[in-house]
């Protein structure tokens, strides 16, 4: 009886050493296979992208849903901001407004002589802020001959 206690006792630690090493092995395997262990280890990096767009043109209608976009900013940092603004114009007022609603702050783009309609600059981001992009431009009504084609084109990339 004495013998069979002790090889059963032997047993079982053994089997509990077992379950103990491939619990272990499993743990090891999991972190190194899975998404999220990847990225709780920083193993993987994983980058955020994308781009809102907003579009005026001068015979849109005023509340057109293309010139604003509202979003939360997905990223914390610098953001490319893409123009294409026509040369100011004190009638049509073709401009951009980047708007951070969180904060209360806002930048104006507009273009005066000498500078390029179409041009790259960056903003800042800070994640979780609420910001909208406005593209702007009105018709000339005194201008008959005027280009109704004419438009004002933003966009945001991360």
């Amino acid at each position: 009886m004495q013998n069979i206690v002790k090889h059963l006792s032997l047993c079982m630690a053994v089997f509990a050493s077992f379950t103990v090493c491939a619990q272990s092995n499993a743990v090891k395997l999991f972190n190194k296979t899975t998404p999220d262990a990847a990225v709780e280890n920083r193993d993987v990096k994983e980058k955020v992208t994308g781009q809102v767009f907003v579009a005026a043109k001068k015979d849109d209608l005023p509340n057109d849903p293309y010139r604003s976009a509202v979003f939360t900013a997905p990223v914390n940092g610098t953001v490319t901001l893409t123009l294409n603004i026509p040369l100011w114009h004190d009638i049509k007022q073709p401009y951009v407004i980047i708007e951070n609603l969180t904060k209360g702050t806002w930048l104006r783009y507009t273009t005066f002589p000498g500078e390029s309609t179409y041009r790259t600059t960056s903003v800042i981001f800070y994640v979780g802020d609420q910001y909208r992009l406005t593209a702007h431009i009105s018709p000339n009504p005194n201008d008959p001959n005027d280009d109704t084609d004419e438009d004002v084109l933003a966009t945001l990339r991360w």
